[in-house]
Parts: structure tokens; sequence; C-alpha cells
């Protein structure tokens, strides 16, 4: 760890910091260390346990899963939930049918659950969409639908598509529109969540926010490391005030009232962020609501297939364009 303390110790910005910390650091996290575990947890001096269970088991990787394995009870109970279509660090493509010997499991199929209780139903169409659409078919694996909880659980979608000058006003402009929908249905401003690529872009909604409507927001858009995670230890649903923080951080949270901006839909990994932002919505018997601000072009036509009875809006040319 010497060559990655001496880096930090220059106090460069952030992201040449973390260019030059990340090659050295990267073997160092995915080999070594877990290796290091697993030997550690191996041991007589670390406590056992009758049941490991680990979730978004698509972002460890299989020297990690094995590192835990050595904290169970030789009788205990093992359990890995994954979401390989969620594969937003590109981990999910290490677990080969080798690596998963290795790791304990017999041969045959993963258990499936097939049906999703968590997402509104119109939700889970339009995230399936864009999961045939932009994501390999080899990482795909999409909940089907409770048929019988369309009615049950409402759902509203508006997707903004417009340029990067526009961005800021229409994502603090849904925000905002979110607020307007608070005192009802036993909804409160503690539950409208907000999501962005870009940690510059979130502050800057959040600043907004707080500076000019006087809204108050619970955040983690923070440059410096030690900032950020102070914050991100801060950071919990219960908290009285609205919610903002970046794509990645609220993988396996969920919220009714989501908005959620997207800068970049470039690469895999890029996509699959974004396919986890439309995720967390969570389904409500009162409603949930989800608006999408999207200055990437290459999701605009995707945008526009949003129905709901309502047009997409295209802020960029000021018109409405109807859903097909």
């Amino acid at each position: 760890m010497k060559p990655v303390a001496k880096i930090m110790a220059l106090e460069l910005e952030p992201k040449e910091e973390a260019a030059r910390v990340r090659p050295i650091l990267q073997p160092i996290l995915d080999e070594e260390l877990p290796m290091l575990a697993r030997q550690a947890a191996g041991s007589d001096l670390v406590a056992k346990y009758d049941a490991v269970l680990v979730d978004e088991g698509q972002d460890y990787l299989p020297l990690w899963w094995n590192a835990l394995r050595e904290v169970c009870t030789p009788s205990g109970e093992r359990l890995l939930v994954a979401d390989a279509t969620q594969d937003v660090y590109g981990t999910a493509r290490r677990w080969t049918e080798e690596a998963m010997t290795d790791a304990g499991f017999r041969g045959g199929r993963w258990a499936e659950l097939e049906v999703s209780y968590r997402m509104p139903t119109d939700a889970i169409k339009m995230t399936q969409h864009l999961a045939e659409a932009f994501l390999p078919s080899h990482t795909r694996d999409l909940p089907g639908q409770d048929q019988g909880s369309l009615e049950l659980f409402p759902c509203e979608l508006q997707w903004v598509q417009c340029g990067e000058q526009d961005a800021l006003r229409e994502s603090v402009d849904a925000v905002l529109a979110m607020l307007e929908k608070t005192g009802r249905d036993g909804v409160a401003n503690a539950d409208i969540t907000f999501l962005a690529d870009d940690i510059d872009f979130g502050r800057e909604v959040v600043d907004d926010l707080e500076d000019v409507f006087g809204v108050r927001c619970a955040h983690t858009f923070e440059k410096e490391k030690v900032k950020q995670t102070r914050r991100k230890m801060a950071f919990y649903l219960g908290d009285a005030r609205i919610k903002a923080t970046t794509l990645h951080s609220f993988k396996g949270w969920e919220t009714r009232m989501l908005v959620m901006y997207v800068r970049r839909a470039i690469g895999r990994e890029g996509l699959a962020a974004i396919y986890a932002g439309l995720t967390r919505l969570k389904r409500s018997q009162h409603g949930s609501h989800l608006t999408v601000v999207c200055s990437a072009p290459e999701l605009a036509n995707f945008g526009a297939t949003w129905s709901q009875g309502k047009p997409a809006r295209n802020s960029t040319t000021g018109q409405h364009t109807q859903a097909q």
C-alpha cells in the first residue's frame, strides 16, 4: 500500500488521484486483499456464524465470496442473491461456471425469482424495454410482472429530454413538482429522492433547491472523499429531508417518489447503472412517481416510448412527443 500512500500524499485533485491510484489499487482489492481475508477468516480466532447472506451479489468477486464462506460454520447456510442486469461494476462476468464450482456451488441453474413484487407494473415494463434495447442478452435477468397488481399500485412516469444547458432547471422543477404531491396519501418530503450520475451536477441541484427555494436536502454530493464518506454515513431514509445521491450509492434502496437525471448513456456499466436507478421505484397503493430528466441523446427515442396517456416532453424542442 506504500505506492498508494505516496500518491495520496501529493494532495492531487480527486479525479487525478483516482486515475493514478486505480491501476495500483484494483489488483490489491480484487485479489490480494480477499486472499488475505480468507486466510484470516479461517483462523480459530475469528467468530463463526450459522448463516452468511449476501445481497447485490453481482457486485462481488468470487474471491470475496470465498472469504465470507470461511466465517460460516460447517453445517451453516450460505445464500448469494444477484441481479446480473444491475452489473454496474463489471464484476458479474467473473462468475463463470468454473468460478461457481470453486465458490462451492453445485452444478445447475440459479434459482430464479421470476416476478417482481416491489416495483409497480408500469415501471417494470419500461425497465424491461430499456434492458432489451441497450443491455447485452447474456447479462439480462428481467423480472416478470405481478399480473394482479396493475390496478392496485398506480404509477406515474414522465420522461423529460433536454439539452445539458437546461438540465439543472428541469431537474429542480421535477423535484419541486414532486413536492406539490406531498401532504396527502401518506406522502412526505422524506419520500422524495433525487439521483444523478454526476457529483458536480448533483451538488448544483441541491444548492439550487436549498439556496433558491429553501428546500432542505440530505445528500452525498462531495468531491473530497472524507466529506463524502461522512455524508454517506449520515444518509438514511428516515431523515425528514429530501434525499439526493448518486445512482451507484442508492443501489439496493427504494423510494416511491423518484427524480433521476441522466447525463451520459455510454458503455455497458453506465447503462446498467441507469437500469439500476430506474428499478429503485417502489410500488404503493397510494401511487408511485418517477420523472427522468435526460440529456443523453442516445436515449431520446427510448424516452419517447414512455406511455401513460401522457406524452414524453422534449424541452430542447419545446414539443411533446406522443408515446407509441
